[in-house]
């Protein structure tokens, strides 16, 4: 019954990381295993004595999470292709949605230098990741088609970048795709796994480089905040604020105004329900070790 349940959980995860705006990692606290989870990724390769636990509760996960990923995928594309703009502003509006939730997420959350500082770097950080992208793959934006080495190879960061993001409260790894630009590409090839149709390239260089990104940010995410949880909040409310003009369509904006109104306003209350569900203070406990910053 566990390895049912968990598989289900995975496929509520694996929707996260193609719908942009909902944090896998606000998901995982919603569902009650984000510590489970964080904990079994970081020291898989650590705790010898314990790997077998750890395998029983991601392998059953990680299946749910493959599947929901392709189911979303079909979804998501569709209604992408459809309704371009509403859906942008339908992500927008997830996006706004989270940030009560990650106000929430600690007890402390005055604002200081420090954490102003953070929030600054946060913002900086995805305002440059959307101008250099571009520039890094040689492509433009609208052009991704993640088949030759450049854009794999750019491709590989932006995927390692969002496999980190999807363990991340308040942040998730489709919006990092969407940010680099090779959200459309990547969705389209996980897409056409249904009709067995193989963008290798495309499929590999985000799965591998994903998984490395989740492993490597699972242990560094859970240090961070356990040792500076605010400057770390501020940090991904920095990203957040800069995430506003990455997801801005570059076109003229077209289209019912009351509709996309409407999107926005579903995205940020659909958003706000799951978030304001699952963001629990840190405790006292958890903060014991933390730095004041």
């Amino acid at each position: 019954m566990r390895f049912l349940v968990l598989v289900l959980k995975g496929m509520l995860y694996g929707t996260t990381h193609v719908v942009p705006g909902i944090g896998g990692g606000i998901v995982l606290l919603l569902l009650g295993v984000y510590e489970e989870f964080v904990e079994s990724l970081g020291n898989l390769f650590v705790r010898r004595d314990r790997w077998r636990q750890y395998l029983r509760f991601l392998i059953p996960l990680g299946i749910g999470m493959v599947l929901g990923i392709i189911a979303a995928a079909v979804l998501i594309e569709s209604l992408i292709e459809k309704y371009p703009v509403p859906s942008m502003f339908f992500f927008i509006g997830l996006l706004l949605g989270t940030i009560p939730s990650v106000l929430k997420l600690h007890k402390d959350m005055r604002l200081t230098p420090r954490r102003a500082a953070a929030f600054l770097v946060g913002a900086a950080i995805v305002v440059l990741m959307r101008l250099a992208g571009p520039l890094l793959a040689g492509t433009e934006r609208a052009s991704y088609t993640l088949t030759n080495a450049r854009e794999v190879a750019y491709n590989a960061l932006v995927s390692f970048l969002a496999g980190g993001a999807s363990v991340t409260p308040g942040l998730d790894g489709s919006y990092v795709l969407m940010l680099g630009g090779t959200y459309p590409a990547v969705l389209q090839a996980v897409a056409n796994v249904r009709h067995l149709v193989f963008n290798w390239p495309a499929l590999l260089s985000t799965a591998v480089c994903a998984g490395l990104g989740i492993l490597v940010f699972a242990k560094l995410i859970d240090a961070l905040i356990k040792r500076q949880p605010s400057a770390a909040y501020y940090g991904v409310l920095g990203l957040v604020a800069g995430s506003i003009y990455g997801l801005w369509p570059n076109e003229p904006i077209r289209g019912n105004p009351l509709v996309l109104a409407l999107a926005l306003v579903v995205g940020v209350a659909a958003a706000y329900l799951i978030g304001t569900k699952s963001a629990q203070p840190t405790t006292d406990g958890a903060a014991d070790r933390s730095v004041p910053y």
